[in-house]
């Protein structure tokens, strides 16, 4: 019962967000990413460099995050095959980390190939001035 129980937190602590996505509420998008910690992944050649993953969708570039290292492996596990000989990495970052550096061209997924799944398009991520 344990992963089911863990399922439910999941799906709990994201149906807020998915309300202000609905409602494309920016603010509370952003507060709602803050609040949160998340699990990244990084797939390289080169010990020396740590970079996220990034999805192409096809209308835009997506950073891949994870509400949980469980969700990480759970996806790392999934894409084994097209990753092949690349070194693969997981982080913790905290949400107020993880919108510094994202540059407003990027949206973010969350838990990606899970039934939870959650997409922000870049126009939400994004204040207006």
């Amino acid at each position: 019962m344990q992963p089911d129980d863990s399922e439910d937190e999941v799906e709990s602590r994201l149906d807020g967000l998915v309300a202000a996505i609905e409602a494309e509420d920016k603010a509370a998008i952003l507060d709602w990413i803050r609040n949160e910690h998340f699990t990244l992944v990084s797939l390289s050649n080169d010990e020396e460099s740590l970079s996220a993953m990034i999805l192409e969708t096809e209308e835009f570039p997506a950073l891949v995050a994870f509400l949980s290292s469980e969700h990480a492996e759970q996806f790392v596990d999934s894409i084994s095959d097209q990753i092949e000989g690349e070194e693969v990495d997981l982080f913790e970052v905290a949400g107020e980390d993880l919108l510094a550096p994202l540059s407003s061209e990027f949206g973010l997924l969350i838990n990606p190939e899970s039934d939870d799944a959650v997409m922000i398009e870049p126009t939400l991520l994004q204040l207006d001035s």
